[in-house]
């Protein structure tokens, strides 16, 4: 006999997917945009730079109502200012399509960001509003495309921006803020003890009316601000509240014109709270508005990513009445749709895994339960190790957010503490100096007794001398031993093979020719001139000069500018944390493994732009990440390689007990982290 079973939810489950349904609507309310896959019409191109600003505004103004449009007036500013090389427009242009890239081609968001920046770059002195704008992009592009390093890059440009009030559109600092707030509240109260979640979200909140108070409309400033009070309540679970800011967002909003985006995301996180409070009924009705808006052809493009969650925020709510079947059927077409867009693993995805496992368990389909609830633990453990470098760089900004708050209550207490030290000056030096006195009497007592003690001790530590000066020699005969080897290997190998087959060339034209003019003659110089090259290169590579006399950091650093201005890859290096000191030992495998894959990237992958990274952690730690824009790697690269360049990165890791991890697909380029467990100080080598 079977009994129909209770439907019961998963609080802590749902907890999680009320705050990743809270970050879904970032992505609309900051600036919301799509895709569409109209073509450019067949337009001449402009050469008034006055025409071409224009036509970026317009077509900035026509990306939420006529996608398609929108597209051609931006593709054709972008051309017209490519054509004329005017920087400004190509910046603006670049910008502008890499939103409308967002949410479905994130690649292309992300090839459009980087080209902005770089025209910013070209500009000089550009307002700091601009390239806010394009690292938020940024910033949110490479999130979704799961490149966690390069995101919280972008976000730390960001954030130092907003704390230095540099941004001066107040309606484009209430968007950050928002940004900011909204992440806290998906974050979850998981990483903040006590009331320490509730007020950090509320540090966001009042940074965010501050700034609305500069808004020049006081109705488009009031309107701003509602919903992020209703997001607040939402965090908190305080649904009725809620409810009552977003409605108010909604009906305001209404007067100055919300965009599809805006008005989507509110109805999505109202139906949210009907989910919370198990009515699916209200919830449905929410949802219902929202799939009414995306009947337009047009507009099924444009929100094809976000009607994707849509549509997974509804199978929650079908699940709650029961309708287990109809929840399995939701969810397969959903999260196909989701798939299409190219989004990366994200919660919602992983928690439909444990949707669709408890609606099999609830058909009585135990098979199909395990392996949904299988595959959901698989996917979840992989998406909280995927998330730590995020989690990292963006505890780092709540900090500084946090510290930049104290320092006016320091300020304060640093004068209380002042008149306090005053009074108890008189006391300290009295307390100090009576110290002082019984610490030299103290001292001498004891340096007397020790005297004699330091005497034998003495022709100990001359012997002890003697022995670290023979393993230092020993030490040194070995290193200049296997440097020999390694020097006598390379010349053998490479420059030996070439002068070999110059001398047979040599002999082959005094034999065939009676003059020493011919063609074998010349090619027995040319292959003379490759084995001096290669000579000279083997000579460099044995030891670069600033690896020894700089360090690692400084010899990547200086390599990766180098290879930058030799080829037409632009390469970013960056180094996080205090730099360890190291030996040699651990240095030139290291400086090698990035010499490879920087190589690699400039051989192969066709990409713009590349950024290196050296992350020194506190507990000794070393990771490095090495990541392009180009065509991606195959996969199973490792194990079907035929050359010699990754098998010597895995063997030089294998020998330093280090890790790799790929990360590679075409339209997003390649991600290989390495990390290193501890650095090998170069006082562990000392006696």
């Amino acid at each position: 006999m079977t009994c129909k079973p209770e439907i019961n939810i998963d609080l802590k489950m749902y907890k999680q997917y009320i705050n990743s349904t809270i970050f879904l609507a970032v992505v609309c309310f900051c600036i919301f945009t799509g895709k569409s896959y109209a073509q450019q019409q067949s337009i001449g191109l402009l050469n008034d730079t006055s025409q071409i600003l224009q036509l970026i505004s317009r077509g900035a103004d026509r990306t939420d109502k006529s996608p398609e449009k929108s597209f051609d007036d931006l593709t054709l500013a972008l051309n017209s200012s490519k054509e004329i090389q005017f920087h400004k427009g190509i910046a603006l242009s670049s910008a502008k399509l890499g939103r409308w890239y967002f949410g479905n081609n994130f690649g292309k968001a992300i090839q459009m960001g980087l080209q902005a920046l770089e025209s910013y770059r070209q500009i000089g002195n550009t307002p700091v509003d601009y390239t806010a704008e394009v690292h938020l992009l940024l910033s949110e592009a490479y999130d979704e495309a799961g490149k966690k390093d390069s995101s919280a890059y972008f976000y730390y440009l960001l954030s130092e921006e907003i704390l230095t009030d540099a941004i001066s559109n107040p309606e484009f600092a209430v968007t950050v803020y928002t940004k900011l707030s909204i992440f806290w509240i998906n974050f979850g109260d998981d990483y903040l003890q006590g009331d320490e979640y509730e007020n950090t979200i509320q540090r966001f909140v009042t940074k965010a009316k501050e700034a609305a108070t500069k808004i020049k409309d006081t109705a488009k400033a009031r309107t701003s601000i509602y919903f992020i009070q209703g997001a607040f309540y939402h965090g908190l679970e305080k649904y009725d509240s809620a409810r009552y800011y977003y409605n108010k967002y909604l009906s305001e909003g209404a007067q100055s014109g919300l965009t599809t985006g805006r008005i989507i995301s509110t109805y999505s996180n109202i139906a949210d709270t009907y989910v919370g409070e198990k009515k699916p009924l209200e919830a449905i009705s929410y949802l219902d508005k929202i799939r009414a808006m995306g009947k337009d052809p047009e507009q099924q493009k444009y929100l094809a990513f976000y009607l994707g969650f849509i549509d997974l925020q509804r199978a929650n709510a079908t699940y709650l009445l029961g309708n287990y079947k109809e929840t399995i059927t939701i969810l397969d077409k959903a999260l196909a749709e989701v798939e299409k867009t190219g989004s990366h693993l994200r919660i919602e995805i992983v928690e439909s895994y444990d949707l669709y496992a408890k609606c099999y368990e609830a058909l009585g389909d135990y098979k199909m339960a395990l392996f949904n609830k299988n595959k959901f633990g698989a996917l979840n453990d992989s998406l909280q190790k995927k998330d730590k470098v995020d989690v990292i760089g963006r505890m780092d900004v709540r900090y500084r957010m946090s510290e930049k708050d104290k320092e006016l209550a320091l300020q304060k207490l640093a004068l209380t503490e002042a008149n306090i030290k005053v009074r108890e000056k008189n006391f300290w030096i009295a307390g100090i100096s009576l110290l002082t006195l019984s610490g030299i009497v103290i001292f001498a007592l004891w340096r007397k007794k020790n005297i004699n003690k330091q005497k034998l001790q003495k022709g100990e530590i001359n012997n002890l001398q003697q022995k670290i000066k023979i393993e230092r020699l020993k030490a040194s005969i070995n290193a200049e031993e296997k440097e020999r080897t390694r020097i006598g290997r390379e010349l053998h190998d490479g420059v030996g093979g070439l002068l070999s087959v110059a001398r047979m060339n040599f002999e082959l034209a005094k034999k065939n020719n009676n003059h020493s003019y011919s063609t074998d003659f010349n090619d027995g110089l040319h292959l003379l001139q490759e084995a001096t090259v290669e000579l000279r290169q083997a000579a460099y590579n044995l030891m670069p000069e600033v690896l020894l006399n700089q360090g690692l950091a400084s010899a990547v650093q200086a390599f990766c500018e180098k290879m930058a201005s030799k080829s037409n890859t632009n390469i970013t290096f960056q180094a996080i944390g205090n730099r360890k000191d190291t030996t040699n030992d651990f240095d030139l495998p290291v400086y090698r493994i990035v010499q490879e894959l920087v190589h690699n990237i400039i051989k192969h992958a066709r990409a713009t732009h590349a950024i290196v990274q050296m992350n020194f952690q506190d507990d000794g730690t070393l990771g490095i990440t090495v990541e392009d824009d180009g065509i991606g790697l195959p996969k199973n690269i490792i194990e079907n390689s035929r050359g010699m360049g990754l098998k010597n990165v895995t063997e030089r890791l294998n020998d330093l007990g280090g890790k790799i991890d790929i990360q590679s697909a075409p339209e997003t380029g390649t991600s290989i982290y390495l990390e290193f467990d501890s650095l090998q100080d170069t006082n562990t080598n000392k006696l």
